[in-house]
This record gives structure tokens, C-alpha cells and sequence, in this order.
């Protein structure tokens, strides 16, 4: 059978379309990606940036006004609301998970508070159902404010999708994220792209939660293990996209502190993870040291735990100033599920 080639230009064309469409949908996805049980997951722009403090827990939380959080790589966040903790990203991690086989238009994570100390290894306590309790209400309150060229092209491509585009706007949209993907993991610079920053506003949690099963309230605490409809944020599913994912393995992150637990998911969040001050990496986690031997004294440690597990290895410089340290780390590869980060 011989095929005209205007029917083979044809075909090659629908595949292109076919192609194209899916490669797109890779950055634009109808849903959350999905992970494995052993896994979490988070956001790379929730990973790398000053989002959740890893602080003295002794302080009184602080409120937050639209206030500009320090973020390492490209793009910025601001948020409005208490101040949030690890407790809070342990259970935002969680109610992640729980969501990431419901479709975008149906975030609806219904749970127990006992099932998710059981996912976290928590004790099944009130203690614990308190501290759900209240860092659900700490999430629902707060707004983050994501700033991103990187958004700005993967809306631009769903968009396409959505109005069905021809096959050569898709390709170009689809190699246009792909180059702005390649500067940005080879810290090649931005300045000449032209497109305008996009944002987009995001509650942690968002909707109206509501329980059921309280068999008493003290203090303003509803006390019992109670049964949740928690709604999350339709405009998760653009930041949890797979190419800006960051994997955990969930055993590992059991086993670190608070600052290892957000360390673990900041350098996973890299192919190649760029060298980085030590005082910046104080910034992200919202860590004050006057001197920068302590600083490095105490970061030390954290590092040598995520080596122990076979996560890095690193090593120190000083900062062409001399005055502070600058980490330098390599990913080491271990038991690897997904693909490494793009970024």
C-alpha cells in the first residue's frame, strides 16, 4: 500500500499533536502526579524556599503580612498568615499524599486524625489530635503568593491545550519551557527571557474543612479522634506537576531533625545541586547564628546525617570575601524511583 505523501505529511502531523500535547501535559497537568507509598513529595518552589521555619519551637509564632520569603534559585513567595513550622509541613506532606490519585476537581482528603498519625508514625493521642487540630486551622488561614516565569509557560501551554492548538504552537510553547528548564538547572541566567512574571495565590489548605466525631471541646480544641474533609487547593496541581516535584524517601525523612527533614528535600530538589552559602541555607530555614563557626558547627551535623544515609556528600569553601562558608554537595544516587528533578 503506498501512502500519498499529503497523507504522510498528515500523519506525521497528528503525531507531532500527539506528541507535543503530551509532552506539554507534563508541565501542565489535569492532576497531582502521582508517587509511590514510600514516598513524599513536595513542590520544588515549597522546597526551596523559608516557608516552614525550623526555629525554637519555645517562641511564640509569628503573623505574617504579605511578607517576602527568602527563597534560593529562581522566582519569589510571600505569605500572610501564622507562621508555619515542621509539625505543619509534616502534615501538609501528608494530606499531599493522601491526595495525589484525586482528581483536580475533587481535592477532597478525607481522613482521621488517628490515620494520620499513623502515616506520619505519630502516636495516636490527644496531644497529637491537638496539634492536628491546630496547625489545620494555621494552613487554612495563611496565603502564599507564588512569583514564577515558570508558571507563566506552563499556563501559557495549558491554555494552548485547552483552546486546541495546532500542532506547531504546541512544539514551540512545548520548546520554549524546555530551554527556560535548561538555563535555569545550568544557572545560565534569565535575563533574556521577556515574559512577564506570573503569580498565583495558594492556601495550604483551602475550602472549608469540617469534622465529625468530637466528643467534647476544651480550651477552643475539639477533643476525640476526629473524622476530616479537607479541601485542598485546586491550584496545587500546577506547582505539584512532575517535572517540579521533589521525591523523599519517607523511612530517611523519619529519621532527621526538622532542619535535616527540609535540608533532605532541598538538595533532592536539584539534578546538581549549586554551591551554596551557609548563611543562605540559615536564611531558608529561619535559623539565627551571630557566628558563622556555630553556623557551620550545627549544619555540619545535619549534613553528616543526610551523608550517613547515602543522600550527599559535600564538602566546604570559603566565599571569595573569606569572611563564611559556602557547602558544595553532590547527590548520590540511591535506590532511585522517579527521575531526577529537572532543575
Amino acid at each position: 500500500m503506498i501512502i500519498s505523501d499529503k497523507k504522510s505529511n498528515e500523519l506525521q502531523e497528528k503525531l507531532k499533536a500527539r506528541t507535543a500535547a503530551a509532552d506539554i501535559r507534563r508541565y501542565a497537568p489535569a492532576q497531582m502526579a502521582f508517587w509511590p507509598e514510600e514516598r513524599r513529595a513536595i513542590a520544588n518552589e515549597l522546597a526551596r524556599s523559608a516557608i516552614f521555619h525550623c526555629g525554637n519551637n519555645r517562641k511564640p509564632r509569628a503573623m505574617y503580612d504579605n511578607a517576602a520569603l527568602f527563597m534560593l534559585g529562581s522566582g519569589a513567595m510571600t505569605y500572610t498568615g501564622e507562621e508555619l513550622r515542621g509539625k505543619d509541613e509534616d502534615l501538609f506532606m501528608t494530606l499531599a499524599h493522601c491526595a495525589r490519585e484525586l482528581p483536580s476537581g475533587d481535592l477532597v482528603v478525607k481522613v482521621t486524625s488517628s490515620q494520620i498519625c499513623k502515616l506520619n508514625k505519630w502516636q495516636q493521642d490527644q496531644r497529637y489530635y491537638d496539634e492536628i487540630f491546630r496547625s489545620i486551622q494555621r494552613m487554612k488561614g495563611g496565603v502564599i503568593t507564588v512569583f514564577s516565569k515558570r508558571l507563566t509557560k506552563a499556563i501559557k501551554c495549558q491554555k494552548a491545550l485547552e483552546k486546541g492548538a495546532p500542532p506547531e504552537e504546541l512544539a514551540r510553547l512545548y520548546d520554549e519551557l524546555a530551554e527556560f528548564e535548561r538555563r535555569e538547572a545550568l544557572d545560565l541566567g534569565l535575563a533574556d527571557d521577556d515574559d512577564d512574571i506570573t503569580g498565583m495565590m495558594i492556601s495550604l489548605i483551602s475550602g472549608n474543612p469540617v469534622f465529625t466525631g468530637a466528643k467534647d471541646v476544651k480550651d477552643g480544641i475539639p477533643k476525640g479522634n476526629l473524622t476530616w474533609e479537607i479541601p485542598m487547593d485546586k491550584n496545587m496541581v500546577a506547582l505539584f506537576a512532575k517535572p517540579y516535584l521533589t521525591h523523599v524517601d519517607f523511612e530517611d525523612r523519619l529519621s532527621l531533625s526538622a532542619t535535616g527533614k527540609r535540608l533532605q528535600a532541598y538538595f533532592l530538589s536539584h539534578k546538581n545541586p549549586h554551591p551554596v552559602k551557609l548563611s543562605s541555607l540559615a536564611k531558608m530555614l529561619n535559623l539565627n547564628y551571630a557566628d558563622p563557626a556555630a553556623l557551620k558547627y550545627n549544619l555540619n551535623t545535619e549534613f553528616e546525617n543526610l551523608k550517613k544515609l547515602r543522600l550527599i556528600d559535600f564538602s566546604y569553601e570559603k566565599t571569595a570575601d573569606n569572611k563564611e562558608w559556602k557547602v558544595l554537595v553532590t547527590r548520590k544516587s540511591k535506590n532511585p524511583i522517579e527521575p531526577a528533578p529537572t532543575q
